[in-house]
């Protein structure tokens, strides 16, 4: 029978100097597992937890730049997330397309054109949460398109005229420039409530509104052609988001 040629201080020593060799060998590996792990969810975005409004870049085409304070400007890309107050700027031959997560409302900016997101929030009507969005069109022109199943929520445009409101549910789209021009597109299914100097104006579907007129008129299709052609084109590509967030579909 074999003896145990290993003293028990001997022992001891190779079990120590074992368990520090595999301490080397695991607290690498833990390190860089710590490395790796996912970003919290509130920097992901449109985290699905997140309750307060929010607006996205889908789309930016040639030069455009923001500002969270109107001072100090940045290039803008897509997927760029925007706080209330952000100013957002189109320049020559260039667009941007932003979406508004929880109302469904995607707005493009035109070249030229320059918007200030004066106000996106939550507020409470009969116990139902809606969302109120305030946007100053201080240059330029945009095309809207509202896909809003919220039937509280409001969008609202302020330019030279007043301010235009969309309120309800279902399908809009319409083309507002800076300086007073309304055109609500045939098949809208929410008209533009135009609060001016003189009072509401109601502009229906296939009508426009012009500072200089005062009234709600039929549009004219020649005028508009190419309007309507990239109105359908926002449309469609809103049809399918590329964003997290409440269903497009009517």
């Amino acid at each position: 029978m074999k003896k145990n040629i290993f003293s028990p201080v001997v022992k001891h020593v190779l079990h120590t100097a074992l368990a520090l060799a595999l301490l080397q060998l695991c607290l690498p590996a833990a390190l860089n597992a710590q490395e790796v792990k996912p970003a919290p969810a509130s920097r992901l975005p449109f985290p699905d937890n997140d309750t307060q409004p929010s607006a996205m870049t889908t789309a930016v085409v040639g030069m455009c730049e923001y500002s969270v304070d109107g001072v100090t400007f940045s290039n803008l890309e897509k997927g760029h997330l925007f706080e209330q107050g952000a100013v957002v700027r189109a320049g020559p031959d260039a667009r941007a397309d932003i979406f508004f997560r929880r109302t469904g409302t995607t707005v493009r900016l035109q070249a030229g054109t320059e918007i200030k997101l004066e106000k996106m929030v939550v507020t409470m009507r009969n116990g139902v949460a809606a969302v109120d969005t305030l946007l100053d069109l201080r240059a330029g022109i945009i095309f809207v398109v509202v896909r809003s199943e919220v039937a509280g929520s409001t969008l609202e445009i302020r330019n030279a005229a007043g301010r235009s409101v969309v309120e309800g549910s279902g399908i809009g789209r319409y083309i507002i420039t800076a300086d007073g021009t309304h055109l609500v597109a045939t098949g809208s299914a929410i008209p533009l409530k135009l609060i001016g100097e003189n009072g509401i104006t109601v502009v229906a579907a296939g009508q426009q509104f012009d500072k200089k007129d005062g009234k709600a008129l039929p549009a004219s299709p020649t005028t508009w052609v190419k309007g309507m052609i990239e109105l359908d084109e926002l449309q469609a590509a809103v049809e399918v988001p590329a964003v997290k967030g409440p269903s497009l579909k009517p």
